[in-house]
């Protein structure tokens, strides 16, 4: 496992192979945070590719240590949605919270994040 921490936010792999990648979010996904999964996410990413190619195509997102979600999180998971689906690469969210469930169904994205990728 590698942690990739802040004062309110870190990133752990969990799990890694040539097609999946396994991560945990911990603390808070928020304005104050956003902004440092995005670029963490991407350099995982592409430390991934470096390591195995192309052949990701399911990166999975365990919430279980998650303590706070707004509406920064969200657009920052609707962008790593953005670089992952035309990639070939399905998203899978674990162990959400109730409150980020329902912020995922009022804003009616949770379908959309899942949606399963096809590589091109």
């Amino acid at each position: 496992m590698t942690p990739y921490p802040s004062a309110d936010f870190a990133l752990t792999v969990q799990a890694a192979d040539a097609r999946t990648l396994r991560l945990a979010i911990h603390g808070y996904l928020d304005y104050d945070t956003s902004d440092e999964f995005t670029p963490t996410v991407d350099r995982l990413l592409d430390a991934h590719a470096g390591q195995h190619g192309p052949a990701l195509r399911h990166l999975h997102l365990d919430w279980t240590d998650l303590t706070a979600f707004d509406s920064s999180g969200l657009s920052a998971l609707l962008g790593l949605r953005r670089r992952t689906h035309p990639a070939g690469i399905t998203l899978h969210l674990h162990h959400q919270p109730d409150y980020f469930t329902r912020l995922l169904e009022v804003t009616g994205v949770s379908d959309h994040l899942t949606q399963h990728a096809t590589a091109s």
